[in-house]
Parts: structure tokens; C-alpha cells; sequence
């Protein structure tokens, strides 16, 4: 059976600019020191990604506690540029990495969509064209020859279905709409012929088409007197010119050069890569893979593994100053990369794929950089809203990796369960991912019907629980912070998540709940004492955050105009949207805002006190 999903998230392609509100963005919602968040900031990143793990359903309660959160990681990430957090590596690669894909973005806009024009012909042939759904038989061969023949004998009263059985080719319709063919004088063609009419033999991309058409029919759910209808033929439009003007830019941008890259440095990345996925999959180069994603950790644990010298030293050789394996590796985080093999040749085959995808658009950013795009106001505003976000992390990061846990904390816990009155006891399965990245994909296949179990074992890494396939075991759920109370307010089967805890990102189901008369008398084991370290670890870090973000709200000074945080009208629908970036790839359009509101009562409370 399916499991609950607590969170309901719609998932869209971000294509066009935002979409503008009624109130008037520049407004300023919260001043943060020197800084300040606008009602621009907050719509875009409240309606086009996720709000969830808020205390209420409320919409109003959602927007407050959702700009308390924004203002805590402003504050952290104020004091995050203060200590000068901005010089750690893994921050300027990954700020590095995504000023990249925002200049790409800009190039694409100024070179390619600025030149596209629609005139009225073309709009009203495709308004002609929008309701129509031709029902078509299709035979295909790549011999230019064979195909003469075939026609020849159409013309001469051969049977088209004989000859596709002949060719063992199933007598399956295919639907043609408009737009759906990239190739615009074969959709010219199969949209002037008339019913059980043959065409021509046709050439597209190396193969002949020849087409049957079985049925003009109307698709009844578009109505041509609409804008609905004008808006998708000018998006087709569009799209088919972009992919034309595209492709011509680039060839020219690629014309006349010959890049390849370091063959010994190219065989130790794939070597090392190869060892973390069979680490992390428990697969050998025998067993046959589904797609295996790489995922952010393996590249972290690869840049891990490298000598610095080897990560630093010239992979691809582009104009006077050469691409290195570690910006390859920072680049492969933001992409989608799949194996489906672990054999050494055929992996090495799907990564040098990878390389070449990553050269094109080191060409493509050079070329970018050359224009000076990067000083653009928007390359520079969507920067910073990342960089506010990874400064934010890293610091807390590095707080989480600062709580220590005493043998005397341990034993004060364990009495303190032994007296507990409590008797409710709730038990889940979890995934824990180190990453937002990761945290994304989780959702993204749980929205398309993945079961939470199958995931476990692809994400997951907690290290204790990882025998148990994410397992914690009975506990009290008052004995665990954040996840343990949500836990105990779910029904089985539901999954919460993500939830930002000391070591990342929690994603979990719960799968049972019994009252504490019902278990036998617990065994301390290596395992249970790793769970009472974690318990007492996220309550830590729970009071931690709050207690910081209190005395980092005084240090910077916030002022918060909660009246006009009311009249904004916002979505109630949870959305995660990607933004589609020129010449290609996409990538979330915003962070995902960590639920930190807690410390704004205690902030209240504490201003009160004189």
C-alpha cells in the first residue's frame, strides 16, 4: 500500500518571470541589520517552493512562522559573513557553480529568446493547426533506397498494413499534434494530407518517415476563439525557435575547436566514482543496475578521496585557463547523472558523456563572463539569495558538529525514561540525507509513487540505521525533539518531512505506535545507545539554534512589519518549482526555507524583560 504523504507538493517548471502581486514588491517586510527581506523575496520563495512542517495548517500562522524563518537565515547568515564563512571552499565552488548557470541563463536570454520574433502568419497557421489530432500509422527505415520502394508499391495499390506486419512493425496509431514534431516542413506535410492518404518518403535526422493518415480529430478541450489556444501555438512557436536559433549560436560558438581532457586525470575521478557507488549501492560490476543517480554525498566523498594536486591540476585545457576535476565535480551536483553500469569501460562511457556536457558549458559561461554578465542585478540578486542560504547552513553546521554528549547526559536520560510517566511510544523509518539537494529528489520520486521503503536504501545515511533499512526502534517520542513530536502526532503510514537536523535533513514514516506497558524491558546495546545519543543530541540542537537565533536577532536588530505581511496574498498550495535554465538544465528555483520560528516567542518574550 501506498503510504500517506503528510505534505501535498505540486511540482512545476518554472518557464516565464514570476508572476507579479498586488502589493508592491519593493516593499520591505523585515529589516535584518543592514539587510532586508521584500514582499518580492518573500512571495517567490513562499509560492514557488514548499512551505511545510509549520505548527498550524493556518494560512496566516504558515506566512508568520515562514517569515520568521526567513529572517533566521538572514541572521545566521549575517553572522556567517561576519566570521568570514564565505572563504570555506565548498561555499565559493558551489556559489561558483550556480553564478555559472545564472550567467549561461543571461547569455540564452540576451543571444537566443531576445531574438525571437512571431508574426501574424505564423500564429494563425497555428491557430489552425492547435485542435487538430492526427491519427497516424508510421514506417521508418534508414535505407533511402528501401524507402522509394515502399512508396512505389503504396502508389501501385500495396497494402500500407501488410507492409508494416511484413516489417514487424506494430499497427499502432500515433498521435501528431501541433508542435509535437521538431520538424517543421514534415508537420507541413502530414497536416495537408487528406484522410488514408501516404506521403512522400521523408527525411529527418538520418532516417526516411513514411506516413498514413488514419483520423483528423478535434481536440475538444482546446477552444480556438481563447487565449488559451493563442498562448499554446505562441509557445510552440517559441519553443521551436529557440531550438533553432539555439542551435545555431551554438554551432557557431563551438565552431573550429578541439577540447578534450586529461586522460590519467579522467581515469582516477571514474576509478575513485566507480569505488563510491559500489560502497554506497553494495553492487558489483556483475549485478545487473537499474539507473543509479549519483548523488551529492558520493561527489563530496570523491573530492574527499582526491590528492589536492590531482584536483587542482589542469582536466580540460579551454582558452588560457584550464577546468579542473574539482570544477567538474561541483558542476556534476547540479546535474541530473545516472549509470546504468558498473562495468569500468561502460561507466566510464556514461561519465565521459557527463565531461563533454560540462565543457560545452564551460564554453557557453566563458562566453557569458566575457560579456561581463555577471554584473547584471539579476545574476547578482539570485546569488545572494543562495549565498544567504549556504552561509546559513555551514554555520549551523558547524554548531551541530560542536554538541558533545557526556556519560552523564547519557544516564540522566536513560533514568529519566526508566520514571517516565509517559506511556506512549511511536517507532519510524527514516531517511537521512546530508543534503537540500538530495532532500529535493526524495520528494520528487515520492510524489511520482516511489515507496519510502525502496528510497531508504538509496539515500539513507545514517549509519546505524542502515542494517535496520532506516529503522529507529520504539522510543518516546517526548525524548526525541522536533522529529519526536511530530511523530507522535501522525498516523501510521503518514511521512513527514524534510525536517533540518544536526546532521542534515530527516525525511520519515512512522510505522507504529504502541503504549509502553505493551514492551518488554529494554537491552542496552551499541545500537540503542547510538539512538539515546541521537535524542539527546536533536533536543541539544533544538535549543541550540533557538538560543543563537535569539542572540543573533539582538546583535543584528530586526524590525518585522507583521501588518503588512497580512495583506499579502500568497499561495496555500505547496509548489515545488524548477527553473529551466538557457541552453540547458534546471535547478530548484529557490532554497527550500528551513522551519526555524521557534525562537521568535522566546525573542518576544525575552524583549519584554527589562
Amino acid at each position: 500500500m501506498k503510504s500517506l504523504i503528510i505534505f501535498k507538493i505540486i511540482f512545476i517548471i518554472l518557464l516565464f518571470a514570476f508572476a507579479s502581486s498586488a502589493q508592491n514588491e519593493t516593499e520591505v517586510l523585515a529589516k535584518i541589520g543592514p539587510y532586508k527581506i521584500t514582499v518580492e523575496e518573500f512571495q517567490n520563495r513562499f509560492d514557488f517552493m514548499p512551505h511545510l512542517n509549520y505548527s498550524s495548517s493556518n494560512i496566516d500562522s504558515v506566512k508568520k512562522e515562514f517569515l520568521y524563518s526567513l529572517v533566521a537565515e538572514r541572521l545566521w547568515a549575517l553572522e556567517a559573513d561576519e566570521l568570514d564563512i564565505d572563504t570555506n571552499e565548498a561555499v565559493q565552488f558551489s556559489l561558483k557553480t550556480l553564478q555559472k548557470l545564472f550567467v549561461k541563463d543571461e547569455l540564452y536570454k540576451k543571444d537566443v529568446e531576445s531574438k525571437i520574433v512571431l508574426n501574424g502568419k505564423e500564429i494563425a497557421k497555428g491557430l489552425g493547426r492547435v485542435t487538430r489530432i492526427l491519427n497516424t500509422l508510421i514506417i521508418t527505415t534508414p535505407d533511402s533506397q528501401k524507402a522509394s520502394t515502399l512508396y512505389n508499391a503504396f502508389l501501385n495499390s500495396a497494402s500500407f498494413d501488410s507492409v508494416l506486419l511484413s516489417m514487424k512493425i506494430p499497427l499502432k496509431g500515433y498521435e501528431i499534434k501541433f508542435g509535437s514534431l521538431e520538424d517543421e516542413e514534415m508537420e507541413d506535410i502530414l497536416f495537408s494530407l487528406n484522410l488514408n492518404e501516404i506521403s512522400k518518403p521523408l527525411l529527418s535526422k538520418g532516417s526516411w518517415f513514411i506516413f498514413k493518415l488514419l483520423s483528423d480529430d478535434q481536440d475538444i478541450s482546446i477552444d480556438p476563439s481563447k487565449d488559451h489556444a493563442r498562448n499554446i501555438v505562441i509557445k510552440k512557436l517559441r519553443d521551436r525557435k529557440v531550438q533553432k536559433l539555439g542551435k545555431i549560436y551554438l554551432d557557431k560558438l563551438f565552431s573550429g575547436r578541439s577540447i578534450t581532457a586529461d586522460r590519467r586525470l579522467f581515469d582516477l575521478m571514474s576509478d575513485n566514482l566507480l569505488q563510491v557507488l559500489k560502497d554506497r549501492t553494495n553492487k558489483t560490476e556483475i549485478d545487473s543496475l537499474k539507473d543509479v543517480q549519483l548523488l551529492e554525498i558520493d561527489i563530496h566523498k570523491v573530492l574527499s578521496s582526491l590528492d589536492s594536486l590531482d584536483l587542482n591540476d589542469a582536466f580540460i585545457k579551454i582558452d588560457e585557463t584550464p577546468a579542473t576535476i574539482k570544477d567538474f565535480l561541483y558542476y556534476a551536483i547540479y546535474q541530473k547523472v545516472f549509470f546504468n553500469s558498473f562495468n569500468p569501460t561502460q561507466f566510464k562511457k556514461s561519465l565521459n558523456q557527463v565531461v563533454k556536457k560540462f565543457i560545452e558549458d564551460e564554453i557557453i559561461t566563458r562566453e557569458g563572463f566575457k560579456l561581463g554578465l555577471e554584473n547584471l542585478p539579476s545574476v547578482k540578486n539570485d546569488l545572494q539569495v543562495w549565498k544567504n542560504y549556504y552561509l546559513s547552513e555551514v554555520l549551523m553546521n558547524s554548531y551541530a558538529d560542536s554538541i558533545t554528549i557526556s556519560e552523564k547526559e547519557i544516564k540522566d536520560f536513560m533514568n529519566v525514561e526508566k520514571n517516565s510517566k509517559d506511556s506512549l511510544q511511536v517507532n519510524i523509518i527514516e531517511i537521512l540525507t546530508y543534503n537540500i539537494e538530495d532532500a529535493k529528489k526524495i520528494l520528487q520520486e515520492l510524489s511520482d509513487g516511489k515507496e519510502f521503503e525502496s528510497l531508504i536504501k538509496i539515500y539513507n545515511q545514517r549509519e546505524w540505521t542502515k542494517q535496520s533499512n532506516g529503522e529507529w526502534g520504539f522510543f518516546n517520542p517526548k525524548k526525541a525533539g522536533e522529529i519526536g513530536r511530530i511523530a507522535q502526532g501522525l498516523i501510521i503510514g503518514q511521512v513527514y518531512g524534510p525536517i533540518k537536523v544536526n546532521e542534515g535533513y530527516s525525511i520519515f514514516k512512522l510505522i507504529d505506535k504502541r503504549s509502553r506497558g505493551d514492551s518488554q524491558k529494554s537491552v542496552i546495546n551499541q545500537d540503542s545507545l547510538k539512538f539515546i545519543r541521537l535524542k539527546i543530541a536533536l533536543t541539544k540542537m533544538d535549543n541550540l539554534i533557538n538560543d543563537k537565533t535569539v542572540s543573533l536577532a539582538r546583535k543584528y536588530k530586526i524590525n518585522l512589519d507583521e501588518q503588512l505581511l497580512q495583506k499579502i496574498e500568497s499561495s496555500e498550495i505547496n509548489t515545488f518549482t524548477y527553473r529551466l535554465i538557457g541552453f540547458g538544465g534546471k535547478i530548484a528555483a529557490f532554497p527550500i526555507t528551513v522551519p526555524m520560528y521557534k525562537w521568535y516567542k522566546q525573542y518576544e518574550q525575552n524583549k519584554e524583560i527589562p
